[in-house]
């Protein structure tokens, strides 16, 4: 009965350790590569990073935890699986050319099938391989297209395929969803960032265009992104951050004139009174 017990004992402890709940605790390094997986921009994530060591006491391994589901919650808004259409034509191998001749009539030692764009190679869940594009060339199709080419995969396939879409994928994706996308998108990324003590508000939303604009929990303004398909392929430039920094510029400018103007007409009045 000693040794059963014993026995017993050591296979709780062992299932236990595998138990998920045994699991280290996430960290905010964690949640920052999390961000980045789904093509949050770098410069939100270093305010979450401000606001982590500014505060650290606020945000316990739950907390970061809780981030991090709401992140993978972003995920799902970005691009989720779409009706499988097995009408739609087999994705296409890359297209190959005649290789270039030299000079002396020769054709080069380069051939077109070697210059042109390797497919991606996934496994899906039962060991299965099959083949996508590449993600240059996932990132220059528009959204229409993107959703379309996705169709054409059985949808366990399309959701490896999201599973392994790169940072700069969703990044594309962000910038080109519908307006009514991009609200959801947003809405889904607000819980990330209130469990990290950080508001978004949006400024803007087209089809063509985001603005959002982040605050601490004190309301004061730490960062302003925008994604737009006009912006170029990083997904996000920072016109927005120098148009907040100029505001605030300005608006330091005006109180300090107001301010030396005060002294002055004041050291005139003193003047004419002493008179």
């Amino acid at each position: 009965m000693h040794k059963k017990f014993i026995a017993a004992l050591a296979s709780a402890a062992v299932c236990f350790s595998l138990s998920p709940l045994a699991a280290s605790a996430a960290s905010v390094d964690d949640v920052a590569d999390v961000a980045r997986s789904y093509g949050i921009p770098e410069e939100d994530i270093q305010v979450g990073y401000n606001e982590y060591y500014a505060h650290p006491e606020k945000y316990p391994p739950e907390t970061l935890d809780a981030a991090i589901a709401k992140l993978h919650e972003t995920g799902g808004a970005i691009i989720s699986t779409v009706p499988y259409d097995p009408n739609r034509a087999a994705p296409s191998e890359p297209v190959t050319t005649a290789p270039p001749e030299t000079e002396s009539g020769n054709t080069s030692e380069t051939t077109a099938a070697a210059a042109a764009p390797e497919p991606v190679t996934l496994t899906a869940d039962d060991g299965s391989t099959f083949t996508r594009n590449t993600p240059e060339e996932f990132i220059s199709m528009s959204y229409d297209e993107k959703m379309a080419y996705l169709s054409g995969f059985p949808e366990e396939q399309q959701q490896v395929i999201i599973n392994n879409l790169t940072p700069a994928e969703y990044k594309s994706l962000i910038k080109q969803s519908p307006a009514e996308k991009k609200m959801e998108i947003v809405h889904s990324l607000s819980g990330a960032a209130d469990e990290m003590g950080l508001s978004l508000t949006v400024d803007e939303v087209t089809d063509d265009s985001l603005t959002l604009s982040m605050r601490n929990d004190e309301g004061t303004l730490v960062n302003v992104s925008s994604a737009g398909a006009s912006v170029e392929d990083t997904g996000y430039d920072r016109r927005g951050i120098f148009a907040a920094a100029a505001a605030a510029f300005l608006t330091a400018l005006g109180g300090l004139l107001f301010l030396v103007n005060r002294c002055f007409t004041d050291d005139r009045t003193e003047g004419m009174n002493g008179k």
